[in-house]
């Protein structure tokens, strides 16, 4: 009697893991070179006062937004009035002297042409009328010099603009022996903001110059974007208006400065801001999550599955990243499958079910530095 032995039954194959693999999402990217620097006024005043005087007036709050022709400071002017009074009554007397003198010259003129009266009573009435002459532009002069003496007791805004605070406060002897500095208007509608340009990111702007065949001079009006550092989306608009001619032989930089436009006047003169310089036009490239990249010491890579759901490990080169995706620059193909979810699970050269991904759009405005 032979007994037949009962052997187990071979061990059940796990199924194939589930991973959520997509094409790359296809999306434009504009290449752009993104810098830091600082704010300036588009025009700043230092106002003085030019005339001494006690200081009677302080028209404006500190930092207070006035307007053009505003009055901003008033010095003492009783004494600056009695000058301007004084000159133009020496005006009028010298007027009078004058009519009198070329009366004078009129009647000799007519009775030397008569033949009787003498050369020198001509030539005397002749040299009163000169004399009175110069007296009356003299006196139009002085009377000049005390009119500007007395508006320079007013000291009005010469452009809208924010006021800084005040230097000198009203009671206080100003102008006495030099001009004394009251405080600066800034003009903020626009604002400047000065950047340095490195060597590298000069010859990517050079390029970019040659590639749309840009000069010097069209550069400015190319519109930037700018934000700071709290503000991530740049909402601040403007353009190029100044390429300096050359280098900075001390830090190998080129100067460049935009106008910000700041109808809001929420940007103020000193801040730092982030200044993007757009390079070109928007091209599309591949963007997928970031999470999908994988760095080790040969490099970045990435899963993704074959027609037969076989998981291949692929080198790609890495361009930037924006809202947690990430521009592949080489090495992968549209219509390639990336392993996006389930990560942990698949494992090069392994077989997974693959199921349909989604990959999120970048922001519209998407931009490389």
């Amino acid at each position: 009697m032979v007994l037949a032995g009962c052997d187990p039954p071979p061990p059940a194959v796990p199924p194939a893991p589930r991973v959520a693999a997509a094409n790359p999402l296809v999306a434009p990217l504009q290449d752009s070179i993104l810098l830091t620097g600082q704010t300036a006024a588009t025009a700043s005043v230092d106002l003085v006062a030019r005339v001494p005087g006690f200081l009677r007036e302080v028209g404006f709050a500190d930092g207070a937004d006035v307007r053009q022709g505003q009055l901003l400071f008033r010095i003492e002017d009783d004494s600056y009035v009695a000058q301007v009074a004084l000159a133009q009554a020496n005006l009028d007397q010298q007027t009078a002297t004058l009519k009198s003198a070329e009366a004078e010259f009129a009647r000799q003129e007519t009775l030397r042409k008569q033949l009787i009266a003498t050369q020198s009573t001509y030539d005397s009435t002749l040299a009163a009328r000169d004399t009175g002459r110069s007296a009356v532009a003299a006196a139009q002069a002085n009377l000049k010099v005390a009119q500007i003496n007395l508006a320079y007791t007013r000291v009005e805004a010469p452009f809208a603009g924010r006021m800084g605070r005040r230097l000198v406060d009203p009671g206080n002897l100003v102008g006495s022996g030099a001009p004394t500095k009251l405080g600066t208007l800034s003009q903020i509608d626009a604002l400047y903001a000065t950047v340095s340009v490195n060597e590298r990111d000069l010859r990517r702007l050079q390029a970019a110059m040659r590639d749309r065949a840009l000069t010097r001079e069209t550069l400015q009006g190319v519109p930037v974007q700018a934000g700071l550092s709290d503000e991530p989306d740049l909402p601040h608009r403007g353009q190029l208006d100044f390429v300096d001619s050359g280098l900075d032989t001390g830090t190998g930089t080129l100067v460049v400065r935009a106008r910000l436009d700041n109808p809001g006047r929420s940007l103020a003169p000193g801040l730092f801001v982030r200044l993007r310089i757009p390079l070109g036009s928007p091209q599309p490239v591949l963007w997928v999550p970031a999470a999908a990249i994988s760095v080790d010491q040969v490099g970045p890579s990435l899963l993704v599955v074959d027609a037969g759901g076989v998981v291949n490990l692929r080198r790609v080169g890495l361009g930037p990243n924006r809202d947690g995706l990430q521009v592949i620059a080489s090495g992968l193909q549209p219509a390639d499958r990336v392993v996006t979810e389930g990560i942990q699970h698949a494992v090069p050269g392994r077989t997974v079910v693959a199921v349909p991904g989604v990959i999120g759009a970048p922001t519209v405005s998407a931009r490389a530095e």
